[in-house]
């Protein structure tokens, strides 16, 4: 049986071995990268990224990175961002300044409140695990990334910024941090974006990865 073809884009940020072998080991193909023939060859594409949105921005744009996602996904490949990956897909951060992503998911990149609603401090970086709940647009993930897992799944995050999406249709899950509701994963046709790392959340992340490996 033909083993399934992965790209992971290397821009200089990135969980990008962890990654690979979570790939590997559900049987996939993987090949890291930033040579453009091999990303937009690949008929399935991973943005990792951990770091500063302005830097990464800064490498990918250096690199020309942000022409061949374009091409790639206006070929309908499947591309995955995963946690600051899934930030730059949107189309702005306020990450130090107010910095151009991608533009591929409408949407800004805000900071984390620092505070429950009722006033207690909350710890920032958001670090650790935490339950997916189903986004309010949803009545199910039928059909999303995580067609294969279950409300109330929990997956491992590492963050101080988070996703608002400008159509909150592209909203899959979220997860509740000191009663603030934070999107922990986009779709938008053959563009997904997961602010955890499936890579660091066992099976229920492998899971995620398994049904990315599908499309």
């Amino acid at each position: 049986m033909k083993r399934k073809k992965v790209t992971i884009v290397d821009y200089g940020l990135g969980n990008l071995l962890s990654l690979k072998r979570a790939f590997e080991f559900i049987g996939a193909d993987v090949i890291i990268s930033n040579e453009h023939k091999d990303i937009i060859d690949s008929p399935r594409i991973i943005l990792p990224g951990v770091g500063a949105f302005p830097k990464a921005m800064e490498y990918i744009k250096n690199l020309k990175l942000d022409e061949i996602l374009f091409s790639a996904t206006r070929k309908e490949k499947p591309l995955l961002g995963i946690c600051l990956g899934m930030q730059l897909l949107l189309s702005e951060s306020e990450e130090f300044s107010l910095t151009k992503g991608l533009d591929l998911i409408s949407g800004k990149v805000i900071p984390i409140p620092k505070n429950s609603k009722d006033k207690k401090k909350l710890k920032i970086p958001h670090v650790g695990w935490n339950s997916l709940i189903l986004s309010d647009n949803l009545k199910s993930w039928d059909k999303t990334i995580l067609r294969n897992n279950k409300i109330l799944d929990e997956v491992y995050f590492v963050h101080s910024f988070m996703v608002s999406s400008e159509d909150v249709n592209h909203n899959v899950a979220d997860c509740i941090y000191g009663d603030h509701k934070i999107t922990a994963a986009i779709q938008k046709e053959n563009i997904f974006g997961c602010q955890f790392h499936p890579e660091k959340s066992g099976k229920v992340g492998i899971q995620v990865l398994k049904s990315f490996l599908e499309l």
